[in-house]
């Protein structure tokens, strides 16, 4: 994804939800928005616009105040870790080893924050499936890793890296 269409799209999603100054300011320089919104330029998706839009807005409404609580992990997500990713993991065509990577930096990036955020979660009663004992924090990182670190282009690392991931921040 070119300088250039990260602005397009992203300029559209901050007029569709009517960011303010420092929203704007904050969406421009995201990380995971940025990810998000490449996924199928990177992977040379038919459509690549409408996918990176309608991504980018589930994005938004996942991490909105007024949203956020519909896209919350819940026990019926454990059994698949890219569960709680369905609704940004559609694409049309385009090179599925590079859109396995990419959500699988995405995957991690969720993981970790599950991770970080456990005994937050445990104290306010939000469901956090490493702190419920559902998945193993080093077990499914390690393993994403590995697959990342064999499928990872130059492409990719230039938006969003393994250590991006590691991270653990959902809006960065």
């Amino acid at each position: 994804m070119t300088n250039k269409e990260w602005d397009k799209i992203s300029s559209r999603v901050r007029a569709v939800y009517n960011f303010g100054v420092e929203k704007s300011e904050w969406f421009k320089v995201c990380k995971m928005a940025r990810l998000i919104a490449a996924v199928p330029f990177l992977a040379g998706c038919d459509k690549p616009e409408e996918s990176s839009f309608t991504h980018l807005a589930v994005y938004i409404m996942s991490i909105d105040d007024s949203t956020k609580d519909i896209y919350f992990h819940k026990a019926e997500d454990d059994a698949d870790v890219y569960s709680r990713l369905q609704p940004i993991s559609n694409f049309n065509g385009g090179n599925r080893k590079v859109i396995q990577c990419c959500m699988d930096l995405i995957a991690l990036n969720m993981v970790t924050n599950y991770e970080k955020d456990a005994e937050e979660d445990k104290a306010i009663g939000k469901y956090n499936p490493v702190e419920a004992g559902a998945w193993n924090y080093g077990a499914v990182s390690e393993k994403l890793i590995e697959d990342i670190k064999s499928n990872i282009t130059s492409e990719i690392s230039e938006v969003y890296t393994v250590d991006d991931a590691l991270r653990g921040l959902w809006k960065d």
